[in-house]
């Protein structure tokens, strides 16, 4: 009989190659939405991940605010993590991150993603863009101005884009004729460019199946995420659906570089 080490490398291998599609969620939280949400320990997320076949990245939070916010609370999150064969990551927020966090700090990650779903207004305040009720009376003012935050976002160094072309409520049923052709390549071009990934995100369910077709061809990488706070994370069925439906293969989906078998 295999040892315990020794099954778990080979689930591991196995895993990893089946339908030639790493089973990966780059976007999982083990703590809840808000304070009063429940919260998952490391241990029980690996054991979420052993149950489903599929490996996690656990992504903190924050940047200069939020649950981190300087070296001392990255250094809490990445050591609560430490001895767990979980992948360390960190979704930021805003632009003044790396003022925040040193290089030695950020170095200890594995990743770091960031998304445009917080966006900035003409007035200065910025709309959430993921909460139920929000609107602009302007689609296409909308969409130029969301461009050029996307574009902002894709230029900082991070290895994976969340949430691509992610539309507020009031314009998800207008997605195919807002995310035009020209839209789309400014976008996947700044990514391919910069070493993004693209995240298919299993939550919203997006990118479409057009854009990742047209990324594929012009040579992006994609992540795959479930992006849920505890309750699913792990559950990354649209994402492999979705990467099939489009082509797509094991060298075009991006894993981050530390072995978890060590």
């Amino acid at each position: 009989m295999l040892k315990h080490s020794a099954c778990l490398a080979l689930a591991t291998a196995c895993l990893l190659a089946a339908d030639d599609l790493p089973r990966v969620d780059l976007h999982a939280h083990i703590h809840g939405e808000s304070a009063h949400d429940k919260s998952m320990t490391p241990a029980e997320a690996t054991a979420v991940s052993r149950k489903l076949g599929v490996r996690l990245g656990i992504l903190g939070e924050g940047g200069c605010g939020g649950d981190i916010r300087d070296d001392r609370t990255l250094a809490a999150f990445l050591d609560s993590l430490a001895g767990h064969p979980v992948w360390r990551g960190l979704q930021v927020y805003g632009f003044e991150w790396q003022r925040c966090l040193s290089k030695a700090s950020l170095d200890r990650l594995d990743y770091i993603a960031a998304d445009a779903l917080i966006f900035p207004q003409p007035d200065g305040k910025n709309v959430w863009l993921w909460l139920p009720g929000v609107e602009f009376p302007d689609p296409q003012d909308f969409m130029n101005r969301y461009v050029e935050h996307n574009l902002r976002v894709i230029s900082q160094q991070i290895q994976i884009w969340a949430n691509p072309t992610y539309l507020p409520d009031g314009l998800q049923s207008r997605y195919d004729a807002l995310w035009t052709e020209a839209r789309m390549d400014q976008l996947i071009g700044a990514a391919v460019k910069n070493g993004v990934a693209i995240e298919i995100n299993a939550h919203f369910q997006i990118p479409s199946a057009a854009f990742i077709k047209r990324a594929q061809a012009a040579g992006a990488k994609f992540s795959f995420g479930s992006n849920r706070h505890v309750d699913g994370i792990g559950e990354i069925d649209f994402c492999l659906r979705r990467a099939r439906e489009c082509g797509l293969t094991a060298k075009d989906i991006y894993v981050p570089a530390r072995s978890l078998d060590k």
